[in-house]
């Protein structure tokens, strides 16, 4: 089973994004993990904060109209996902400057480096194939988007 099947939950999806501007985007997704339980109202700020940080020093769009926010984050316990959908799409900095419309936040506890690495570069492959956006991009459930999620990802 890959990090990816374990991560991504049901409720850990947002069909619909509401934000538009990149920080309100990565803000309404470490809102919603503190909505539903994953991370303490009082540390939602200093979370927010350190994934803003990271993307200040170089954004976090991949391309193809995917953007990857994440951080590693001092006193976090687990790693935390969301992913979003934006079917306006958001500026988050991609090299074909084309908006990002599927966005997944990934955050790492702050010493789990190797880990952050490891789970980013498999974040980035699953990305990658165009059949897996496309079907991101249509699924109409968050079941649907973790039966997606759950497909393997290749080496």
């Amino acid at each position: 089973m890959s990090a990816l099947q374990k991560l991504v939950t049901p409720e850990s999806v947002i069909l619909e994004l509401t934000e538009t501007d990149h920080k309100e985007v990565v803000l309404e997704m470490v809102g919603h993990l503190c909505k539903i339980g994953k991370v303490s109202s009082g540390d939602c700020y200093c979370v927010g904060n350190a994934v803003l940080e990271r993307e200040s020093h170089i954004g976090t769009g991949l391309g193809s109209g995917v953007a990857i926010p994440h951080a590693r984050v001092k006193g976090l316990k687990d790693t935390l996902v969301v992913f979003g959908r934006s079917r306006e799409g958001v500026g988050f900095d991609c090299p074909d400057n084309a908006p990002s419309h599927l966005i997944f936040l990934m955050l790492v506890p702050e010493e789990q480096g190797a880990k952050h690495l490891q789970l980013l570069s498999e974040v980035a492959r699953f990305f990658n194939q165009s059949d897996r956006r496309c079907a991101l991009e249509k699924a109409t459930t968050a079941d649907e988007v973790c039966r997606i999620f759950n497909s393997p990802v290749p080496a």
